[in-house]
């Protein structure tokens, strides 16, 4: 098995080169445990893993969990894969700790799992498929300092705790701040659901508690749509400035408007085709990349137009 890490560029050409076409028996299936497809990011990685699923002409079980929140309802799907005998699971975890056991319990039964941009929390998986969640917080520092002027207080809007991606994302922004920013503080960081309804409630609370508030750190743009509702209600902007990750169509639409400073992007549908195909070649027993690693973007609203959304983002009229 080949163990060193690999990156991607924006392209593809690289990723289809690990595509060596092994073949599975053809009563098999490859599930991908899903933690919520009500999220723009899932609907994506969804996407691209059943475009590769469809060039190999394999079946692709999908089971979503409903929401971040629903472990136990996911600990039920990865049971339920296990025991239909699929060839392997790919798996986006709503809880890494949560989940260590029952993924354990498929690996031990033969079943190989990929873990992707929320992997389980274990070193028995075969590969793991993510952004370079760290740079994403990063980027959204250096585009949001910059926004205010490079100081200011600025709130985090970090997403749900439990998970590998949102953990990340504030590390990479709270650190570079620090580092290259000091004048800039945090003032106050919320840990909820990737949650519009939730972020927006939040960032009301904000707008009461922090009159001087300059900034907003969003870990998704589903969360930076609530808080621009907020700030928009309260009469804050374009005082306050908003940074997001990710790239839905609610990103590209805010960033149309001028309504983000920035967002920070991953190659979601570049995600989810590695993820099938890493988990297509641990199911048939061929090398696979034991650390996937895709680059960050940030785009503005003046590079918004030069994005190549084939490898981002699934079309506007998919369904999964």
């Amino acid at each position: 098995m080949t163990r060193s890490p690999i990156r991607f560029a924006g392209s593809l050409a690289a990723l289809l080169l690990l595509s060596t076409a092994p073949v599975l028996a053809q009563d098999k299936a490859i599930g991908f445990a899903i933690p919520n497809l009500a999220s723009s990011f899932w609907i994506s990685a969804v996407y691209g893993a059943e475009q590769e699923a469809k060039a190999a002409g394999v079946t692709l079980v999908k089971l979503n969990a409903g929401g971040d929140a629903n472990t136990s309802q996911q600990i039920a799907q990865i049971q339920d894969l296990a025991q239909r005998g699929v060839a392997a699971i790919i798996i986006g975890a709503t809880n890494g700790d949560a989940v260590r056991a029952v993924v354990e319990q498929a690996v031990g039964r033969g079943i190989p799992v990929v873990g992707i941009s929320s992997p389980p929390n274990s070193d028995r998986l075969s590969a793991t498929v993510s952004a370079d969640h760290y740079d994403m917080g990063r980027l959204q520092a250096r585009c949001l300092a910059q926004a205010i002027g490079g100081k200011g207080e600025v709130a985090m809007m970090a997403g749900p705790t439990g998970q590998a991606w949102s953990d990340l994302r504030a590390k990479g922004f709270r650190e570079t701040l620090a580092k290259e920013a000091p004048g800039v503080t945090v003032v106050a960081e919320s840990r909820l659901a990737d949650n519009r309804n939730a972020a927006l409630t939040t960032a009301e609370d904000w707008t009461q508690r922090f009159p001087e508030l300059k900034g907003v750190y969003a870990a998704t743009d589903d969360m930076a749509a609530g808080v621009v509702a907020a700030m928009k209600a309260a009469g804050r902007m374009p005082a306050v400035r908003i940074s997001a990750s990710n790239f839905s169509p609610t990103a590209q639409q805010l960033l149309k408007d001028r309504e983000l400073a920035c967002t920070s992007i991953q190659q979601v549908v570049a995600q989810g085709r590695a993820a099938f195909t890493q988990a297509l070649a641990a199911a048939a027993k061929k090398p696979v990349e034991a650390k996937v690693v895709l680059p960050a973007l940030l785009v503005t609203s003046d590079t918004l137009g030069e994005v190549d959304l084939s490898s981002v983002v699934a079309p506007a009229d998919y369904r999964p």
